[in-house]
């Protein structure tokens, strides 16, 4: 979408893309506006221009794709190692018996506390994709 609206803070313009990466990143409310210099009302009008939603709907659809690529770094790096796969794998068993939400939680938590990801991993993960 070359025709969406860019968001003009003291400090930054925010735009779609910049946006749902912070979102992916975790980053809460407070901290985006911090980041562009921007008040509340004028990112949820930004937001309900952008996606035709409020903002309080859009931020936990993007944050999962954060979720998502965690996930996917953490199963990469258990593909490297069958100890933690193993680990995990008994770690898992021992959790089911929960509801389905609790398990997927401290599946994620459990991952990430076993996988010690490097900081240049972590900067590759979330460094903007090669164009073509």
């Amino acid at each position: 979408m070359n025709d969406s609206p860019v968001l003009h803070g003291l400090r930054r313009d925010l735009t779609r893309e910049l946006f749902e990466e912070l979102v992916a990143l975790q980053c809460e409310v407070s901290e985006i506006l911090g980041y562009l210099g921007v008040s509340l009302p004028a990112l949820k009008a930004w937001c309900r221009k952008a996606y035709r939603r409020p903002l309080e709907a859009m931020i936990p659809m993007i944050r999962q794709d954060g979720f998502i690529t965690i996930r996917r770094a953490l199963f990469d790096q258990l593909k490297k190692s069958a100890t933690i796969i193993s680990q995990q794998y008994n770690r898992l068993l021992a959790a089911s018996g929960d509801d389905e939400k609790a398990r997927s939680e401290a599946a994620v938590r459990a991952f990430t506390e076993m996988v010690n990801v490097p900081e240049e991993t972590v900067g590759e993960l979330f460094s903007s994709p090669p164009s073509n």
